[in-house]
């Protein structure tokens, strides 16, 4: 029922077509309906980046010493 307001008309095949739908706005979907596990994974990978990040400079200040 949602897709009734997008129908396009195409004036060189002369009908209506419903207009393909974007990697991203699949995403976007994808994360509203599903948001607890957006939130875990977005929170998984910056925790994770962070984690490396913090391995890394502890491993130079032991070089230095």
């Amino acid at each position: 029922m949602e897709n009734v307001f997008n129908i396009k008309y195409n004036a060189r095949l002369d009908r209506l077509e419903l207009p393909k739908e974007k990697k991203t706005s699949k995403v976007l979907n994808f994360i509203k309906k599903h948001k607890f596990f957006s939130v875990a994974c977005t929170s998984f990978l910056t925790l994770s980046f962070v984690n490396f990040y913090l391995i890394y400079t502890f491993m130079k200040v032991l070089q230095n010493i």
